[in-house]
């Protein structure tokens, strides 16, 4: 993406890449299409609770991409890279809040290991000025806490809907890209002038993410996230800056510092950590799906 938005804006780009993935699912399955009908003839109790929670999801995904890419007007790359991850701090509260889980000191120690991994690798700490800009960021990472914490949220009520866990995802998946393309479509012309030269590398990027980096991973977090709390979820989700700090050192000759490399180990280590249980941790997660 970092080479292909030399040749597009950043708005124009993702909904171009949403509306392709969109247009992929909607002519390849049956499911894609009848979660996308039922955003405007929801006619049962349940198709209503489906239709609302899918749209949740693409309103929160659709704004926190409006609200990134608005904070990035007015404040640095490092910053909005760093406030973005404290989706990891929004989530356990926003699951708290809901009833979706308890807050555990394991819980925190993670979120707090990663997040200290995430300042170190993106260097947010060395600008210590507050404008609009990280003000909207943060936002932004409150938006995507709500979106991983109402995943699952959704999917249940798929499922009581779709005759399949496939269909139940796919419903979810879909649905959700529809429904942000939608909303940042008509918000286009306000963030940016669009502008998409079709490139090898813009077209290339794309295509990739928009079927790879969009489609397969909405589709594999939507089907297999729910095994897994929203907070471990969230930190789980932190090694993606870890990944693309070994790609840039590998295929863009960037230089790893010390500290990116103490933060990417910070950020591992959190990982490990959230994903730690005990047998009192798995009775206490089963009884509160019981209740």
């Amino acid at each position: 993406m970092q080479r292909a938005l030399t040749d597009a804006t950043p708005t124009a780009f993702v909904v171009l890449r949403l509306v392709l993935i969109s247009v992929v699912f909607l002519a390849f399955s049956r499911s894609a299409r009848g979660g996308t009908l039922l955003l405007v003839r929801a006619r049962s109790k349940v198709e209503r609770l489906f239709r609302r929670e899918v749209l949740v999801l693409g309103a929160t995904f659709g704004i926190g991409y409006i609200l990134q890419t608005a904070g990035l007007l007015t404040t640095t790359t490092s910053k909005s890279a760093f406030l973005t991850s404290t989706a990891v701090v929004w989530t356990p509260l926003i699951s708290f809040l809901t009833g979706r889980e308890r807050v555990t000191r394991r819980l925190v120690a993670s979120v707090v290991l990663t997040l200290a991994g995430v300042l170190l690798m993106t260097g947010a700490y060395r600008a210590a000025s507050v404008n609009v800009g990280d003000l909207l960021t943060l936002l932004c990472a409150v938006m995507f806490g709500i979106y991983i914490v109402w995943i699952d949220r959704a999917v249940q009520h798929a499922k009581a809907i779709a005759p399949t866990e496939h269909a139940a995802t796919m419903m979810v998946t879909s649905t959700q890209l529809v429904a942000a393309a939608a909303l940042l479509l008509v918000f286009l012309p306000v963030v940016e002038t669009p502008r998409f030269v079709p490139t090898p590398y813009a077209v290339g990027a794309l295509v990739f993410t928009a079927l790879i980096a969009t489609g397969a991973t909405a589709y594999l977090q939507a089907r297999y996230q729910q095994v897994v709390s929203p907070t471990a979820a969230a930190v789980i989700y932190m090694i993606e800056p870890v990944t693309a700090m070994v790609i840039a050192e590998v295929f863009l000759t960037e230089q790893i510092s010390f500290l990116e490399l103490l933060g990417s180990l910070l950020i591992i280590l959190g990982v490990v950590i959230a994903q730690l249980r005990s047998k009192a941790t798995d009775e206490s997660e089963i009884e509160m799906q019981k209740g």
